[in-house]
């Protein structure tokens, strides 16, 4: 039987993953006073009825970036914190519901319909835009006897954000630092900066949770490998140094160029590799 309900995995204390139906992931962490939601997903689920169903604190909602698989869930708030560089990108999603639909169907039609029993068609024709507040390098979420710290690092999107929630040492990353870095919107000069500040924050947390844990058919809510940052680092200098062979491939419907080193892969724009 198929699954019919967002998974949600109680990956440490009060600290939950919801896996939307393979497509994306999002975070809630919940102190003795707040609760902070990290991302919203697709918008397949009713996301505020799943939350509403793990906490009744006060809700902080914000965003790792501004891409649709992780916003499209935002009209079930008010407003939402993400970095302003992703803001226009942000606001352009309320229009590409139908783009949404066919990014969640394309999940499905690569094994998740025979795990998940959901419908693109969930998702709302008119996404709603809550107002929008800005999330920056160093700002603080005082949940009550729990703080989370953003930190910038672009790549993924110019605005893209991670979070570091220091009592549990865990870093959720977005998709900044994953084994599959989708990384065409900035140069790999930009990008191979802000993977080497990931990295300098190594100390400070044991795992690392991306925007899509349990990706696809598969259920799993893994933290990323941790020679993921070094091996993505070793890419960025390749290619950079035009060493190794890159090759074409076109994911959903886009051309992109990649290259592959140890656990991780990382794709590219070749005219852009320098600022």
């Amino acid at each position: 039987m198929a699954i019919k309900t967002p998974l949600i995995c109680e990956i440490a204390p009060d600290t939950y993953a919801i896996n939307e139906f393979g497509t994306a992931a999002m975070y809630l962490l919940v102190g003795k006073e707040r609760a902070l939601l990290i991302d919203t997903g697709c918008g397949i689920c009713d996301l505020k009825a799943v939350v509403d169903s793990l906490t009744d604190k006060p809700l902080t909602v914000a965003a790792t970036h501004g891409h649709m698989d992780h916003v499209g869930g935002m009209g079930c708030f008010k407003e939402m914190y993400i970095n302003e560089k992703d803001w226009e990108m942000t606001k352009s999603v309320a229009g590409k519901a139908d783009e949404i639909k066919s990014y969640a169907d394309s999940f499905g039609k690569s094994g998740g319909y025979e795990i998940y029993d959901y419908s693109p068609d969930r998702i709302s024709e008119n996404i709603a835009v809550p107002k929008l507040l800005p999330l920056r390098e160093g700002q603080r979420f005082e949940l009550g006897e729990r703080a989370v710290e953003v930190f910038e690092i672009p790549g993924h999107t110019p605005g893209g954000c991670s979070f570091l929630d220091e009592k549990n040492r865990i870093i959720f990353s977005g998709d900044c630092c994953n084994i599959n870095l989708l990384a065409p919107e900035c140069s790999v000069t930009a990008t191979l900066k802000a993977i080497e500040k990931f990295k300098s924050l190594s100390g400070r947390f044991d795992q690392n949770f991306n925007g899509h844990a349990g990706f696809g058919a598969c259920p799993n809510c893994l933290s990323q490998p941790k020679s993921v940052p070094d091996d993505l680092i070793h890419i960025c200098h390749d290619i950079l140094e035009h060493k190794g062979t890159p090759f074409q491939f076109e994911f959903l419907g886009y051309p992109l160029t990649q290259m592959k080193y140890g656990n991780a892969k990382l794709s590219y724009d070749p005219d852009r590799l320098g600022d």
